[in-house]
């Protein structure tokens, strides 16, 4: 069996995954972080995007995504853990909600002032749609 790590993508109504993952890579603040078995204790807040994880599933191994919003990864030798407020499969993605979120965002954005926290809750609805809008492709 390839080597992997035990993953859960936790959401705050349902574990939207868990099972054996041999990469997790999402979006960290800082940039995308890739996480293999065996990764060193890691902990890092999580930005909207797509969360692409290599998983093995009835010995086969196979590429899961999902649009992300903000969370946090916490990563130990053993498990990898995945906190988000939303996780959603290509599936689950309603375009228009998304163009609608992504309009509505960008035009309240226009009044705010950059560096404050109403102006970053509005980017990361920007950056949630646009995860949302990539992975429904």
């Amino acid at each position: 069996m390839a080597n992997t790590i035990p993953f859960k993508l936790i959401t705050p109504t349902a574990i939207a995954y868990e099972g054996d993952a041999e990469l997790v890579i999402a979006v960290g603040t800082e940039g995308e972080e890739g996480i293999l078995p065996s990764h060193a204790p890691f902990l890092t807040a999580l930005r909207p995007g797509i969360l692409r994880a290599n998983v093995v599933e009835g010995g086969a191994s196979k590429r899961l995504e999902f649009a992300t919003s903000e969370g946090f990864l916490q990563a130990l030798p053993d498990r990898l853990t995945v906190l988000v407020d939303a996780a959603l499969r290509r599936e689950e993605i309603d375009a228009d909600t998304a163009k609608a979120d992504l309009a509505g965002a960008e035009e309240r954005i226009k009044s705010l002032t950059p560096q404050t926290a109403e102006y970053a809750r509005e980017q990361a609805i920007v950056d949630f749609a646009n995860a949302r809008l990539t992975l429904n492709g």
